[in-house]
This record gives C-alpha cells, structure tokens and sequence, in this order.
C-alpha cells in the first residue's frame, strides 16, 4: 500500500515499467483513499528490489509511505499490469491537462536550472569516466604483472625439467657403470676357474703360482674399486 501523492501522476504507469523490468507479475490499482495497491509475485530478493525502487519522489510523484506485508503467491497472474476502473479515462483526460500545464510552467521556469543541471551532470559524466579509465589502468597493470609471474612459473618449470633430464642421464650413466661392474666380476669368475684348473694341471710352485694370481687379483680388485668410487661420484 502506497501513500502520498500516487493518483493522477503516472505513477501505476511507473511501477508497472519497474515490474515488467524485474520479470514479476502482478498489478498497481487506484484505491478510492488515494493510495495506490500493489500486488507482485515473485523472488524475494527481486521482491526487496521493487519496494526500493517504488519509493519515487520526483516533481509529480511524492511516495511518502510504503505499507508491505507477504503471503503465499497463487500463480493467478501472467504479467505486470495497470488495473483501470471504470470512469476513471474520462479523469485522467483531465489529469493529463492539469499535468501538462505544471509540465510547462516546470519547462518556461526550469531551462536554466536544467541546464546548470546537465552541465553539472557532463562533468560528473567526465569525472566517473576518468575514474574508470584509471581503473581500467590498474587492472591492465596487474594483468601485466600476473602475466610476468606466469613467465617466471614458466620457466622455474622449464629449469625443473633440464634438472630432471640431467638426473636421467645420471642414472642411465649408473647403470652402464653397474654393468661394467657386473661384467668384470663375470671375468674375474671365470679367471679363479681357468687358476683351479692351472693348479690342478700344473706342478709348479704352489705358493709362488697363488702369490702370482694374488697380485693379479688385487690390481683387478683395484679396478672395481675405482669403478665404484666414479658410480659414487657421479651418483
């Protein structure tokens, strides 16, 4: 329920603009008290926004109270429109003479309160836009930055990668390595069969011939080990 200056101002006009806008469904009514009845169906945060938006106060509106309450909606509307009695074109045709001799004092009186008012609003007009181009600045600026930090990512990325390929390469080297190792000990194998067979086929010395294979066998072991000092290091 609406009250103040509501009747005969195009008001119903209005809120039915702002409720189509909305996508409600509903209606405004002329009740004989002066208010104007306004009944919406629809979200209830869409519902909140038509009951701010319909407290209009302008040269011909003057809403000076809004009454609302809530109820279950029955469906029962398929748009947003103006209810109209009867009688009440015949008083409009004279509301629209009496509004349109107001509209033309308001325009012979008000050309240059409009224009220090457009004035007024061309420059705000200017202002907002300098703000938003300095907005729209800032935001090109940390976009700038945003992409620096993906080229920084992308490249402890890449560097991630030449470490991982160079580990690789490291343990492909370990295992050649290891299988080296593994055919050296292959050979050495087969060169304490070919002694007990010498030892056995042969009669000289026996200490002589084991310190012989001793020697031998310990600059072979020399061997292994260098090779596994170089696994470690390069390990």
């Amino acid at each position: 329920m609406v009250s103040g200056k509501v009747q005969q101002a195009g008001y119903r006009d209005r809120v039915v603009g702002i409720g189509k806008n909305l996508a409600l469904s509903g209606y405004a009514e002329n009740l004989s008290d002066g208010r104007v009845k306004i009944v919406a169906e629809g979200n209830e945060e869409v519902l909140e926004q038509l009951t701010a938006t319909i407290n209009i106060k302008n040269t011909l509106i003057n809403v000076e109270n809004v009454e609302s309450s809530d109820w279950e909606a029955t469906g029962e509307f398929s748009g947003f429109y103006k209810l109209v009695k009867e009688g009440e074109t015949d008083e409009r045709l004279d509301t629209a003479a009496d509004l349109l001799k107001e509209l033309i004092g308001v325009t012979n009186n008000g050309f240059s309160t409009l224009n220090n008012t457009m004035t007024s609003g061309f420059n705000k007009l200017a202002l907002g836009q300098d703000k938003i181009l300095e907005k729209q600045d800032r935001m090109l600026e940390k976009q700038d930055s945003m992409l620096d930090k993906q080229d920084s990512m992308l490249e402890k990325q890449d560097s991630m990668l030449e470490k991982q390929d160079s580990m690789l390469e490291k343990q492909d080297t370990s295992i050649d390595i290891l299988e080296k190792v593994h055919g050296d000990t292959s050979e050495i194998k087969s060169t304490l069969s070919r002694i007990e067979v010498d030892v056995k086929d042969t009669r000289y010395s026996l200490s002589s011939y084991i310190e012989e294979k001793h020697q031998k066998l310990e600059g072979e072991i020399a061997e292994i080990k260098a090779t596994l000092v170089k696994i470690q290091a390069s390990g």
